[in-house]
């Protein structure tokens, strides 16, 4: 009880004003707040767009990269029960995102964790479940639908290590009183699982379920893949690399290595992870020697070598074009998606910067990708792919079995879910 009562004596009220005070510098800050606005008119209205008589189920995420591991469940989720779902959230970048999910009923800024904000609204919307995807816990939201008998269950829980509740002993105490307050934790791994039970007292349910983001991601690349169809006629015959989101430094390793690979029949696709005007001209000027052409300015008789994707949005179907693929990131900010290129089965490479994505360490421990520390490396890969050498097929095959091992999450836990804590329609 003396967590709670801190909680909101010091830590509820000193985060509210740090959050207005970054308002005054951040305009998606000012942005959500200015979306709290009219807050109860807008938990009125999320619930009358619910028929009486169906579950209300709350699913929340932080923010747009929680959402895309939260789509799949709230489409199984609507696929097995007549269940009315009201998508919440905390950042705005959820908000652009949320528009192509048809099966919601209604979305929301979720409200600043004071009690009195949270008990309005599950006097409003009064959910059969609230599902938290990956993360965002909120004290308040937390014991207070315990306090109603409201189950709160957390997906795709992740944990590292390293993270500041393991580390601060002294935090160790706080977690358990909010974490076991939960009615279930399902895991990514068995791993996390065992760091989810010690931060939870024990006192909950955890489970080792999975990630649904992979059941998300496959179906967004072989969706995104389906729509290559003209550009797979195009490059017909052609062996293709696909470089996916690339920085600056990635792009210099790929200019030394294609001195040496760059010929007849090969090609050299590069996605850079930002499309500014600017970048674009750079990469053009870099590559020149070797012949470069912008996807966007691609025609049937194009001989240059490079391909220079200059669209946003389509990089996940882009990787089924290839015999190979890297995944920028892992010189600089940290590896991008690798879950991606291993949905087509083809070998895949990052950089020495992984270590904060679970999927590259799996793929790596499993030989299901390769690590690439230097051009050199990069060259001895790329040939190796681009010219079909049987080690590297066997690399590719393993990243696919990997993907297809992760597959499947969504339908298990929503059926669990449903059984629990729904009531079945029909």
């Amino acid at each position: 009880m003396i967590w709670r009562i801190l909680y909101n004596l010091l830590a509820a009220p000193l985060l509210k004003l740090g959050l207005l005070i970054a308002g005054l510098f951040s305009e998606k800050v000012r942005r959500g707040i200015k979306g709290r606005m009219g807050e109860g008119d807008r938990l009125r209205s999320a619930r009358a767009r619910c028929l009486e008589g169906s579950p209300r189920v709350l699913v929340h995420c932080a923010s747009a990269g929680e959402l895309e591991s939260a789509i799949p469940i709230i489409r199984e989720m609507k696929r097995q029960s007549d269940v009315c779902i009201i998508l919440s959230y905390y950042s705005p970048s959820a908000v652009n995102r949320v528009a192509g999910v048809d099966e919601i009923s209604d979305h929301i800024y979720l409200p600043f964790d004071s009690p009195r904000r949270v008990r309005r609204l599950l006097d409003i919307i009064d959910p059969s479940l609230i599902l938290v995807i990956k993360h965002d816990l909120w004290p308040n939201l937390v014991w207070q639908a315990k306090k109603r008998n409201v189950p709160v269950v957390l997906a795709n829980a992740y944990s590292r290590r390293d993270s500041m509740l393991l580390r601060q002993r002294m935090l160790i105490p706080f977690s358990r009183e909010l974490n076991g307050s939960l009615a279930e934790i399902h895991a990514v791994t068995e791993s996390d699982a065992s760091r989810w039970r010690f931060l939870s007292g024990r006192k909950v349910d955890v489970l080792a379920t999975g990630d649904t983001r992979f059941d998300r991601v496959r179906e967004r690349a072989l969706n995104s893949a389906g729509d290559q169809g003209e550009l797979k006629r195009r490059l017909s015959g052609m062996k293709v690399f696909v470089a996916g989101s690339t920085w600056p430094v990635d792009e210099k390793m790929f200019h030394d290595a294609w001195q040496d690979l760059s010929r007849e029949g090969r090609l050299l696709m590069l996605v850079p992870h930002e499309i500014g005007e600017e970048h674009l001209n750079q990469i053009e000027q870099e590559f020149a020697e070797f012949g470069v052409v912008r996807l966007s300015q691609l025609k049937p008789d194009n001989k240059e070598t490079v391909l220079l994707v200059d669209q946003m949005g389509i990089l996940a179907g882009l990787y089924g074009l290839g015999v190979g693929a890297y995944v920028g990131g892992g010189f600089g900010v940290g590896v991008h998606s690798v879950i991606e290129p291993a949905v087509f089965s083809i070998p895949v490479s990052f950089g020495p910067k992984y270590e904060m994505s679970p999927e590259a360490k799996e793929l790596k421990r499993r030989k299901g990708a390769e690590l690439i520390e230097d051009s050199d490396a990069l060259k001895h890969f790329m040939a190796a792919c681009l010219d079909g050498q049987p080690s590297h097929l066997d690399i590719g095959k393993r990243a696919g079995e990997f993907v297809e091992e992760k597959a499947g999450v969504t339908r298990t836990l929503v059926t669990h879910l449903t059984q629990r804590y729904l009531t079945i329609s029909g």
